[in-house]
């Protein structure tokens, strides 16, 4: 453990002044076992007996609530354990002053920064039955606590063999903070996977757990790998009902993800929450875009029933191919094409390089908004037409070219499609 066990702190000597079945402790004897809401009232009537109840009064204040059965939370203190988060937050901050990692959306560093620069120790400790143990080891003979990556056999100051481990678990965003190096060999760093995937490129994540995760990822990769986990944060909102909502379970406006796949497919789903968002803003659940998603899909479906039949043979499109593409200089020669075949694959040349720039930085939404629209509107809708007396034509060569083109232009489409609507895209 090293310098990293230095930083645990452990509070000793607590007086309990009530059990975790809200029964008073022994600190007062008289009110030994008495349900804590019976005590107070017990305890304001024996100040008024002795003379030293001052006034009592009805005041406002805020009083914490279960948020699911509703009880009130009464704070209670207990023995626990902590990390020194002073140094370890300075270098998580520092790192990404230092565009070591960035946040995107840039905006997202001020709650990453008000996080850390203003940093408390850490409570690390929790009264689960599962997660990692406290590797804490209790010496029954002197009360020594041994802190060992493994069971001690024997207590390192008086060397008895009773010891017994404390039953807290690690807080979970603990364990979670390691699993960017701890998954891929570590402590070992030269594995295959670890050279391989540590760093890694982006994490994806709610801006609701910057603090939970983000920044306890980061310190601790600092400080046990001495790199960023990561180089791009890539924060989405969250997800809310279409009045702008949380989803929960009391408002009982959730979905179940799993009946809206089996009614309109994955693929849909997929569209219905990236179409018209941007990254960093919560996403509004429209029931709508699902019906546009599913008539999408339709849409490419029926576009490539059209294409395919055809009564082309496949060896003389090729054949078109080596005529009209330049492979050295990757240019058509488009004196070979019609107007309309040069209008579209001047979309879509603008087209994949708009989608490339927009993927690069991280416009999902947009980027799939732009392939929707020249799929649907400037491919199908016109470009189709346009050429179907072509192809219904008499003229051979001529229905060759547009098939070429056909094939060319939607089998990039779908290319360019495949990240947002994979399954109908890998089946075309």
């Amino acid at each position: 453990m090293n310098d990293y066990q230095a930083g645990l702190r452990h509070n000793l000597e607590i007086v309990e002044v009530f059990d975790e079945n809200y029964k008073m402790g022994d600190l007062v004897p008289e009110y030994k076992g008495m349900d804590l809401l019976e005590a107070r009232k017990a305890i304001v009537k024996k100040l008024e007996e002795i003379g030293a109840l001052v006034k009592t009064e009805d005041y406002t204040h805020n009083v914490a609530k279960c948020e699911r059965c509703k009880t009130t939370i009464e704070p209670k203190i207990s023995e626990q354990w902590f990390v020194s988060m002073k140094e370890l937050a300075k270098r998580a901050a520092d790192s990404v002053r230092n565009n070591e990692a960035r946040f995107i959306p840039k905006k997202y560093e001020k709650q990453y920064f008000n996080w850390l620069d203003n940093i408390q120790d850490w409570c690390i400790s929790r009264q689960l039955w599962w997660g990692h143990q406290i590797p804490a080891y209790y010496c029954e003979e002197c009360g020594h606590i041994n802190v060992a990556k493994t069971a001690p056999e024997k207590c390192e100051k008086c060397g008895s063999t009773k010891l017994h481990q404390d039953e807290d678990t690690l807080d979970t965003w603990f364990s979670s903070a390691l699993w960017p190096f701890s998954t891929l060999g570590w402590p070992n760093m030269e594995t295959e996977d670890y050279k391989t995937f540590y760093p890694t490129n982006v994490l994806v994540t709610g801006f609701d757990i910057i603090t939970f995760w983000v920044s306890r990822m980061m310190s601790q990769g600092l400080e046990f790998t001495g790199q960023a986990p990561f180089k791009d944060i890539l924060i989405h909102g969250m997800v809310r009902d279409s009045q702008g909502r949380k989803m929960s379970k009391t408002l009982g406006n959730g979905i179940d993800p799993i009946e809206i796949i089996d009614e309109y497919g994955a693929d849909s789903l997929r569209f219905a929450v990236i179409s018209g968002t941007t990254m960093g803003n919560d996403i509004r659940y429209m029931p709508e875009k699902l019906e546009q998603a599913s008539n999408f899909a339709n849409k490419i479906w029926n576009a490539t029933k059209f294409i395919r039949n055809n009564d082309v043979k496949d060896e003389d499109i090729i054949e078109f191919h080596t005529k009209v593409y330049d492979k050295e200089a990757k240019t058509y020669k488009k004196e070979l094409l019609n107007l309309e075949d040069k209008w579209i694959i001047n979309k879509l040349e603008t087209l994949i390089a708009e989608v490339t720039n927009n993927m690069e930085n991280y416009d999902l939404g947009v980027a799939l908004d732009k392939v929707y629209n020249f799929i649907w509107n400037e491919f199908c809708d016109w470009y189709i037409e346009m050429v179907k007396p072509r192809l219904y034509s008499e003229d051979y060569k001529e229905k060759v070219k547009v098939c070429y083109v056909l094939d060319y232009v939607f089998g990039i489409s779908m290319k360019l499609l495949h990240p947002f609507m994979p399954f109908v895209t890998t089946e075309i």
